[in-house]
């Protein structure tokens, strides 16, 4: 802008020099301006602008102007404000993503049935429904794991004209806290319990009185197991611990089972006549597979095996494999296999007899599933 001989400019004056010199972003100290947006910027440059217009231009002219100014503005802070949102908001979901905490929790409900009409074949009407539910609630850092696990299973059939049995039940506690050596193994402590949710029944033996004879209940049995050893990881799909430092604990807490163990002389689920609990030291061997086999096909394994010091040629072993076929984001098809062996736990086995005998239990359900996660 040119000034005249005495100084002063032509039109604004001096003062205006100072406004036209002034750029977006130059605002007060005291507001920072990565908080501050085109629109704020905007607001100051039309504050200073108005206090020199109003010393040289008729009011109505300047009031046209500045709407003018805060109509473009709008336009332009639309575009400012989607760049800044969509600049800032990469931050706070790359922390979530990138978290520590992580959690997955997924509900089933599946379902069987069979239903005959004059069907010279032979067999029963039968319907089974099975409600479940997975949980897992992590924790991971570069040095430090935690892995939390829930597993609940419930499932009832009912066959032809016969009573409604119980085909699943299972409560599944685990976790598993890890400290990071090296990538492909590090120290880890374990820690899994396993119960059920109501009673059990044997109803191929009766009691006196013409019922099912009952086996089982809430926390009898209990089974408690406690590791520390060191986790091998030699592909991210399997890990495998092996503890030499570890304990298993069994617990019957229902009068009635304690009291047809007295009855019996064999007392319950490896426990003597009238115990309600028993804890063994030992050496554990875990292993868990997570792979996905096909596309939306995957197979998750679960082994434990207890080796008890007193008694290492007798080992407790738990075997878990189930196969998941996903047919869209809210149905698939679960294979699920369970084998599980102690000498101690005397069962009643096909022939007849009563001794120790691998248990196995096989299910194929359609599941209806409601997945939750972060």
């Amino acid at each position: 802008m040119q000034a005249d001989s005495d100084g002063k400019g032509r039109g604004l004056g001096t003062r205006h020099t100072a406004v036209v010199m002034w750029k977006p972003g130059t605002i007060p100290s005291s507001l920072p301006a990565t908080k501050l947006g085109l629109r704020t910027h905007t607001a100051y440059f039309c504050r200073d602008l108005i206090t020199s217009l109003n010393l040289h231009m008729p009011r109505t002219l300047t009031l046209a102007l500045v709407v003018s100014l805060l109509f473009s503005s709008t336009l332009f802070a639309q575009v400012d404000a989607k760049v800044t949102i969509d600049s800032l908001s990469r931050i706070p979901v790359n922390k979530a993503a990138s978290g520590p905490w992580s959690w997955y929790t997924k509900f089933g409900v599946g379902f069987t049935t069979v239903q005959l009409t004059n069907w010279t074949g032979g067999g029963q009407d039968a319907i089974s429904v099975a409600l479940n539910c997975l949980a897992s609630y992590d924790y991971a850092d570069s040095v430090f794991y935690l892995d939390n696990e829930m597993q609940l299973g419930y499932g009832l059939v009912r066959q032809g004209k016969q009573a409604i049995q119980k085909s699943d039940d299972r409560i599944i506690l685990s976790s598993r806290a890890s400290h990071n050596t090296s990538h492909w193994y590090r120290f880890t402590g374990f820690v899994d319990l396993r119960s059920q949710f109501v009673d059990g029944f044997n109803y191929g033996a009766l009691d006196s009185l013409g019922n099912p004879t009952l086996i089982s209940s809430f926390f009898a049995p209990a089974f408690l197991t406690a590791a520390l050893g060191a986790e091998l990881r030699p592909v991210p799909q399997v890990k495998i611990l092996a503890a030499p430092l570890s304990s298993r604990s069994t617990f019957v807490s229902d009068d009635r089972i304690i009291a047809a163990g007295v009855a019996s002389g064999s007392g319950a689920f490896g426990l003597a006549p009238g115990e309600r609990s028993k804890t063994s030291l030992g050496a554990v061997v875990n292993a868990s597979i997570d792979w996905e086999m096909f596309t939306n096909v995957t197979l998750r394994t679960r082994f434990n095996g207890f080796m008890p010091y007193e008694t290492p040629d007798l080992w407790v072993v738990t075997l878990e494999n189930a196969v998941n076929m996903k047919v869209n984001s809210w149905l698939n098809i679960s294979w699920l296999s369970d084998v599980f062996y102690d000498h101690r736990i005397p069962v009643l086995r096909t022939d007849g007899t009563t001794g120790p005998a691998t248990q196995l239990r096989n299910q194929l359900i359609v599941n209806i599933n409601w997945n939750l996660g972060s």
